[in-house]
């Protein structure tokens, strides 16, 4: 990798001198190549990730260009993967992006998600952050799930064993959920979230978050708050000691 393009990050405190090395020899999944996926796997790919898997089976649409910015107006009706994968390589060449044109499920989530050292939801519904919570528990790996609604959005970690899960606190895991054209967005939080998922994704892989909290942004009044969510013992997937078992 070429040692001017990082320059810049490495010389942040919280990365210098072996982060970078860390993020140049790790790989993600991100899940959902909308508007929060697109935004952060093109970071990851400007940081120098090694390894990029992008998850989706959609195709690109007209009112996806406000805020997916890694698609054009020539690009409508292709595959947001093949068109992302494209564009990612011209971003950073040095990078392996991996496409897959599927839709997350049950029954493949397994074998997808196990290409990465941490999952980073990009999706816009409850089915997939279901399917991302439990195959992550099982596959014991750390996934981050980002929501973006309006002028607001959530960001928080999941590491099995150590913190709470998705189901902790109640989260829906069945639910298509609300499009971004009905439930409305504004492309600025797109970008504030996805940039906070990126950042704490840097820090898992650091192995400088264990809290796990619940971070909450609204770019229009300005606010960011963190809630703590402690692990629930009685929770389906990760409770009563069940990552201990295995």
């Amino acid at each position: 990798m070429e040692v001017e393009r990082y320059l810049s990050q490495v010389a942040v405190r919280e990365i210098f001198p072996s982060g970078q090395k860390i993020i140049e020899s790790s790989s993600i999944v991100v899940v959902g190549m909308g508007g929060t996926g697109s935004a952060i796997a093109e970071m990851m790919a400007r940081m120098g990730i090694r390894k990029i898997t992008i998850v989706d089976d959609d195709t690109i649409e007209v009112s996806n260009l406000n805020r997916q910015a890694l698609y054009k107006e020539n690009d409508i009706g292709l595959k947001k993967v093949d068109v992302a994968k494209v564009e990612l390589l011209k971003i950073n060449n040095d990078v392996e992006v991996n496409a897959i044109d599927q839709r997350l499920t049950h029954y493949n989530a397994e074998e997808i998600l196990s290409e990465g050292d941490i999952i980073l939801d990009g999706t816009d519904n409850y089915n997939a952050r279901g399917v991302m919570n439990g195959a992550s528990f099982k596959l014991k790996k750390p996934w981050i799930f980002t929501a973006v609604e309006g002028t607001v959005g959530y960001v928080k970690a999941i590491i099995p064993g150590k913190t709470s899960c998705l189901s902790c606190f109640g989260y829906p895991d069945q639910g298509e959920g609300i499009s971004c054209t009905v439930q409305g967005v504004i492309p600025s939080a797109v970008r504030a979230i996805s940039s906070l998922a990126v950042t704490v994704a840097l820090k898992v892989l650091m192995e400088r978050e264990s809290s796990g909290d619940l971070v909450y942004m609204d770019v229009w009044k300005p606010t960011l708050e963190t809630l703590p969510i402690p692990r629930n013992e009685g929770c389906k997937v990760c409770g009563e000691n069940k990552f201990a078992r295995g």
